[in-house]
């Protein structure tokens, strides 16, 4: 809109200036549908115009700047969460169960998601949310084990956020509280040595949740996979790097697996479902 604007304001200075140089080599009076008497107004036209696209000019340059500034802002945000995101991975890559690693783990990713909101440029809104993304899946394989023998990942037990190091082998969880609860020191108060603080091993209820929220996703997520076109045909023809995968496509298309049966789909029921 602005730019038409300024066409505009433009065009109608070129108009006034080639009139006003007309009248000054005294050919105005061929155009008859000219009034003369108004030829005096031009060159006061023509600086109002042009006053008014430099205020346009203005404007442009300082939205241009804000743009600008903004920008740098949201990058500078977008630098600070992807460092904090992998320090959060640092701290739980180990599979830890420390009190104090995990609550400093959630206080980071509640800081980050608060860099979020303040981002507004939409492009670096993009990069933040696949970086986002990236965390969420590390920390997924991070916080799931893969029994021995087993094709798929598992929760942490309870047991794990207690706190206590033989998570992996303690079935009781009354047990396992007994053994990563508080515990006082007792003892007579002297001046040669500080008083023990009490200690507890089990996880702050609040970092745990702040972490296992962040687990999920959010309920705006735009998935892309389900747009993906499956293939429905040309096994029989593919060779190179995707001759496998459509052969895999084409038979678990039209067989199940279960409890240990197969169960083949006829063209009907394949078609339906396709639809």
């Amino acid at each position: 809109m602005n730019k038409l604007f300024t066409y505009i304001l433009i065009t109608v200075i070129v108009i006034s200036l080639g009139l006003s140089l007309i009248s000054v080599v005294g050919l105005i009076s061929y155009f008859e549908f000219i009034d003369a008497r108004h030829v005096t107004l031009l060159p006061g036209i023509s600086i109002a115009c042009g006053a008014m696209i430099a205020v346009l000019a203005f404007n442009r340059d300082k939205d241009y700047q804000a743009s600008e500034n903004c920008r740098k802002t949201d990058e500078i945000y977008l630098s600070l969460a992807r460092e904090s995101f992998q320090e959060v991975v640092n701290l739980l890559k180990d599979r830890n169960n420390d009190r104090l690693i995990w609550v400093r783990a959630a206080r980071l990713l509640l800081q980050i998601m608060e860099l979020k909101e303040k981002i507004q440029t939409q492009d670096i809104i993009k990069a933040f949310e696949l970086a986002e993304e990236s965390t969420r899946i590390e920390l997924y394989m991070i916080l799931t084990i893969q029994p021995e023998g087993s094709g798929r990942r598992e929760a942490l037990p309870p047991q794990f956020y207690y706190g206590i190091d033989d998570w992996e082998t303690e079935e009781v969880l009354d047990e396992a509280a007994i053994k990563g609860g508080s515990k006082s020191a007792g003892g007579q108060v002297t001046i040669d040595k500080n008083v023990p603080e009490p200690s507890s091993k089990l996880l702050s209820k609040h970092s745990v949740v702040a972490i296992y929220e962040f687990l999920k996703f959010p309920e705006n997520y735009d998935d892309p996979l389900p747009k993906v076109e499956v293939w429905t045909e040309g096994w029989e023809e593919s060779h190179g790097i995707d001759q496998g995968a459509r052969r895999y496509v084409e038979h678990a298309s039209k067989t199940w697996a279960i409890d240990g049966k197969l169960v083949k789909a006829d063209n009907n029921q394949i078609k339906k479902e396709a639809s």
